[in-house]
């Protein structure tokens, strides 16, 4: 009986053995190392950790992304993280419109005009007689967007004539000694007031300053 006893003790020893032989080797997780939990933290947050702190099985980490600064907690073992928390947001300042320029200029060509609001840059650049409109994020720099510029159709330049060709066009109708020359500005042009006189006639033509028709003219009847 008592040999009984010590055969089924013996395979109760062996059993639990095998057992812990099997848990250990098949479902133990190492703890995660320093390096391991810093690769672990940056791949999961897409970030970079700058202080890694072991506490027990755990690891305080702090790490930044995206200018803004955040601490966590790891657990070693089961690679969990907690307590998730802002820290800090970086302080940063726009780009300078010289900045800007210095930017795009070696890109797009020569820069027409800058302006700056509502932290985007609108600049304005000039290649091979083509202009283009761009947006650029005033803290990084990035291009937003680009837009061609349709150029602008000029108006048609009018060839106002000059006071001494309405002076020759009035002597042409009168011939005479010139009294004075006065230019009206309108709507369609603008025209000439020549007065002329002479030893028994004095009249002031009105000549339009396009074509230099004579539109009308007046005579003095008193002299």
């Amino acid at each position: 009986m008592k040999k009984w006893l010590l055969i089924i003790g013996a395979i109760i020893l062996l059993c639990s053995g095998t057992l812990w032989f099997v848990q250990y080797r098949f479902f133990h997780v190492e703890p995660l190392s320093k390096e391991q939990a810093i690769h672990h933290i940056e791949t999961i947050y897409n970030g970079h950790v700058t202080k890694a702190k072991n506490q027990g099985n755990e690891y305080e980490m702090l790490f930044t992304r995206d200018g803004a600064t955040y601490m966590v907690m790891l657990d070693a073992t089961t690679q969990q993280t907690t307590d998730l928390k802002l820290k800090e947001v970086e302080s940063k300042l726009p780009l300078t419109e010289e900045q800007i320029r210095h930017m795009v200029e070696k890109d797009y060509g020569d820069i027409e005009s800058v302006v700056l609001a509502d932290n985007i840059y609108t600049v304005r650049v000039e290649k091979e007689d083509q202009q283009r409109d761009l947006t650029l994020d005033a803290y990084t720099g990035d291009v937003l967007s680009k837009k061609d510029v349709q150029p602008v159709e000029q108006p048609e330049i009018v060839n106002v004539i000059s006071k001494e060709q309405a002076m020759k066009i009035a002597l042409q109708q009168l011939n005479g000694e010139v009294d004075s020359v006065d230019y009206k500005e309108t709507e369609d042009g603008g025209f000439y007031l020549v007065e002329i006189e002479t030893k028994n006639e004095e009249a002031v033509f009105q000549i339009h300053a396009i074509s230099g028709k004579v539109m009308s003219v007046t005579w003095d009847e008193d002299h």
